[in-house]
């Protein structure tokens, strides 16, 4: 009896114990949960990790600091709808069809998104493996449910509609996945793709007069645009600390292309080069590398090899967590296009320039007969305007101010090959 009675208040203690706890605990401890934050529109140079004493990003410099964060890292381009896509798929545009924006005037976004939806995407994937997946902000694609979200804040219309409220009027809706999730007791997938720091530039007061020193009015909008979105990553951090599962979540930040002079839409570095952090306490060791190729493209086969998900055959990319994959890897592959698209089977029709990056150079190689479509902010534009082909030393020159293509001829031929082995417009 005696027995009995100390099994029962030993039984008793640890039921007490799990429901005080947060709900969340209750979650599959063995496959992690996913948070994927997107900036948008966010300078690579600008976090305060990243060097910058202009702008206070304290919260994702924790999150660098106490994660992996690679400072190489690049989207496969320069565009917001096609660079989405790609972190939906795992595919460079040319594959998965989305090289722009919206379709040329006169044309139905209808066969572009045909064509998207043959291909496995990565919230479906992981809701068939079980998991909870919310979006909120942009996305394009149709309906989030037709991507596999099983959750989501409303119609979208464009490219994100009532679900761009998130971040800059409110966090609740992943406030409350989080605890429907734990609940739940399920693992989850969040994307969270704010319009921030995007246009309109129109912050808080109180952060703008954080950045009242700042002489030029809409160089001081755009600081105080980049803090409001470090503090919301802050809100989400602080909520996974709360609910006790910080330790098994996989946070990857980064962005969706960059800003600044030659930033959005164009190939050099301010409109391809994000930082790409991760941070999984349970099995990630924190370090920054400043060495090492990543990209957009390794963030569905890193996300699938965390959660054990397997992975669709052919992605180009590969698993960042995977220290002998990214050690291997020496060249990265770019794209730019223009804002509108010309057709879903022929992604060279829009196409402005295609880039190559091996170790520390970077070759930008321009059509000789570019499209006959408008182009959007820095497609079009040559830091070399005399130039088809600029070669940049980025380990001396990271803000790209000397073309060596003349004087590096064999590299030049050598990336160039590199180049057209891999651009096949055909691959699905």
């Amino acid at each position: 009896m005696d027995r009995l009675r100390a099994l029962l208040v030993i039984v008793s203690c640890v039921v007490g114990a799990l429901l005080s706890c947060p709900s969340t605990v209750a979650q599959d401890a063995g496959r992690p949960n996913v948070l994927l934050i997107i900036g948008d529109d966010h300078a690579w140079t600008d976090y305060g990790f990243m060097g910058s004493t202009a702008v206070r990003t304290p919260h994702i410099d924790r999150l660098a600091a106490e994660g992996l964060a690679y400072t190489r890292g690049y989207v496969t381009t320069a565009l917001c709808s096609p660079s989405l896509a790609t972190l939906l798929t795992g595919l460079h545009p040319h594959q998965h069809g989305i090289t722009g924006n919206d379709p040329v005037k006169g044309l139905d976004r209808e066969a572009w998104l045909d064509r998207f939806f043959t291909h496995p995407l990565l919230p479906r994937m992981l809701a068939d493996a079980g998991y909870l997946t919310l979006h909120t902000g942009k996305y394009w694609m149709r309906q989030p449910a037709a991507a596999g979200f099983t959750d989501d804040m409303g119609a979208t219309d464009r490219h994100g509609g009532k679900a761009l409220a998130i971040g800059r009027e409110t966090m609740q809706p992943i406030d409350d996945f989080l605890d429907r999730a734990g609940r739940a007791g399920k693992p989850f997938f969040v994307w969270y793709a704010p319009f921030l720091p995007h246009t309109p530039h129109t912050p808080p007061a109180r952060l703008l007069e954080r950045y009242a020193d700042v002489a030029d009015l809409p160089e001081r909008r755009y600081l105080a645009m980049v803090e409001w979105f470090d503090e919301t990553v802050g809100h989400l951090m602080t909520g996974l600390d709360r609910r006790g599962i910080a330790e098994n979540t996989l946070v990857i930040l980064l962005a969706d292309n960059g800003w600044r002079a030659f930033g959005k839409s164009s190939p050099y570095e301010n409109g391809v080069r994000t930082p790409i952090v991760l941070r999984w306490p349970a099995r990630v060791k924190p370090r920054i590398d400043r060495e090492s190729l990543a990209g957009n493209i390794d963030i569905v086969p890193t996300i699938l090899a965390a959660t054990g998900v397997p992975a669709p055959q052919g992605l180009p990319g590969i698993d960042l967590l995977d220290a002998g994959a990214v050690a291997a890897r020496d060249t990265l592959f770019l794209a730019n296009y223009a804002h509108d698209m010309a057709s879903p089977a022929e992604p060279d029709k829009s196409l402005w320039s295609r880039s190559c990056i091996q170790g520390s150079w970077k070759l930008v190689s321009w059509r000789p007969d570019p499209p006959e479509i408008k182009p959007s902010l820095g497609a079009w534009q040559h830091k070399d305007p005399e130039a088809m082909q600029e070669l940049f030393d980025l380990a001396a020159d990271p803000h790209e101010t000397k073309n060596l293509a003349t004087a590096q001829p064999e590299r030049v031929r050598d990336m160039q090959m590199r180049l057209d082995t891999w651009w096949n417009p055909e691959a699905r």
